[in-house]
């Protein structure tokens, strides 16, 4: 998996947790819940061909891997409600079994055939309120997270550095587990992490420094700014705005060509001759699909724009003014003090170094490395105003989509007192979690040298049970 996997978080149980799993709900005996079944019997099987069952009889093409990677961290999933729209269409909210984070399958059933799928969806939901989780004072909340913490080092589950600041002040931090499991390099605070996709806000922002300076037009096409880019219709349609959004068709980056020139590629100017002849996908789940080319073609526009290129532009108007010492890109065939390295499940479920799967160097899209301590700091420069307007970032950090999941590079989700803004990253060996509580006035950071959701884990735990007005 790569990129961004999941804008929400899980975590995973804990021995001296009290909280009550919600009870099952009631399946209905109709053609949309006889899907539901079918699919918590596939999802829970251990046996590839009950996967490959259930997608013969419901025409569906999910791999068992893909499944697998997903059960790694779900654990068991429980339905705790269940919305029926009629025989043949139904939303289910499940429980999982790992964490606190709760999921959701939507389904709409062909009324003239029920074993043909019309749509069908299985995300990341917020959690909802009825199934708040209590919260609890700082000294049982930091006991609480250590016995979390020791369970989870233990069962390969984390390896990293939790960071908390409350009222501009840091409540809460630690490092655990190993940074490099050959040499035996214990994690400190000082440990550098890849970040995934969490480095999606330093391109965002970047975009938005030129917006405010009247150098880049949110509704102007990419073709304003890059016009001898190769696909002329794409140059002509989409927008700046559509890319910072995940609107425009863009695509991936991690497919068949890129992997046959994985280290080829190092620049944004060589992933727009990768993929620059490729046309917008217009499909309906393709054009408002995540999409990891759009921002590097952000990252390319910014260095034709700015008249520098992309990460020393990032480290000039981004890390300096935030004072992210610690921060970078450098590529990976490059020695970097402190800088972890990152382990990966296999096939087999065994653990071993990501270092075959990296890219030679971090992109617009996503990669480099930082601290929690700097993505703190990061959290101050960008709240205080001195990266962007708190104007802009207002605008940045509220939906700016249909569905509302996504701002201009930031990452909206939560509800009530746990609604946040931020980004998560996560790729194989590697997961960040960044998330600012506007109304806890709160910062969380988790990052992690493991496959996702380690990070957003511990990140979840803290954040779901920090005391309120303290």
């Amino acid at each position: 998996m790569r990129g961004l996997l999941f804008p929400a978080l899980l975590c995973l149980p804990v021995a001296v947790l009290a909280d009550a799993p919600p009870k099952p709900a009631e399946i209905p005996d109709t053609p949309a819940g006889h899907f539901i079944s079918a699919f918590i019997t596939a999802y829970h099987s251990d046996d590839p061909e009950d996967v490959r069952a259930y997608n013969r009889l419901y025409h569906r093409q999910t791999t068992a891997e893909s499944w697998k990677d997903l059960y790694r961290m779900t654990g068991r999933i429980t339905p705790v409600r269940i919305d029926a729209r009629g025989p043949n269409g139904i939303t289910v909210l499940f429980a999982a079994e790992r964490g606190d984070a709760f999921w959701k399958e939507a389904v709409s059933l062909d009324p003239a055939d029920p074993m043909t799928v019309l749509d069908a969806g299985f995300s990341l939901a917020d959690r909802p309120p009825e199934f708040a989780i209590p919260r609890v004072p700082y000294a049982e909340l930091d006991r609480m997270m250590a016995a979390k913490l020791a369970r989870d080092v233990a069962a390969d589950r984390f390896a990293g550095t939790i960071m908390v600041e409350r009222h501009g002040k840091v409540i809460y931090q630690q490092a655990v587990g190993l940074a490099d499991r050959a040499g035996k390099t214990p994690v400190t605070m000082s440990t550098r992490f890849r970040i995934g996709s969490a480095n999606k806000m330093f391109t965002a922002i970047s975009v938005l420094q030129l917006v405010e300076k009247g150098q880049i037009a949110l509704d102007a096409t990419i073709g304003t700014y890059l016009p001898d880019y190769p696909n002329t219709d794409f140059a002509k349609t989409v927008t700046i705005r559509e890319l910072l959004t995940h609107m425009g068709g863009a695509g991936d980056i991690f497919t068949p060509e890129y992997e046959a020139k994985r280290l080829e590629v190092k620049t944004p100017a060589d992933y727009v001759k990768l993929f620059g002849n490729r046309a917008q996908d217009v499909s309906k789940d393709g054009k408002g699909a995540y999409a990891n080319y759009g921002f590097v073609l952000l990252g390319r526009i910014v260095e034709a724009v700015s008249g520098q290129n992309y990460y020393s532009y990032v480290r000039e108007h981004i890390y300096a003014p935030a004072d992210m010492r610690d921060s970078g890109s450098l590529p990976e065939n490059v020695a970097v003090p402190n800088r972890s390295r990152g382990y990966t499940l296999n096939g087999e479920g065994k653990l071993v170094d990501n270092a075959d799967t990296l890219p030679y160097r971090g992109s617009p899209a996503g990669g480099g490395y930082t601290t929690a301590g700097d993505m703190i700091r990061f959290a101050d420069a960008l709240r205080s105003g001195k990266l962007l307007s708190k104007a802009l970032l207002a605008q940045a950090t509220s939906p700016q989509r249909p569905d509302g999941w996504y701002g201009f590079g930031f990452l909206i989700s939560g509800q009530g007192v746990g609604r946040n803004w931020g980004h998560g990253g996560g790729a194989p060996g590697m997961n960040a979690a960044f998330r600012v509580y506007p109304e806890l006035d709160a910062v969380v950071v988790a990052l992690a040298n493991l496959d996702a959701l380690s990070a957003d884990d511990e990140a979840d735990f803290y954040a779901n049970r920090m005391p309120l007005g303290e």
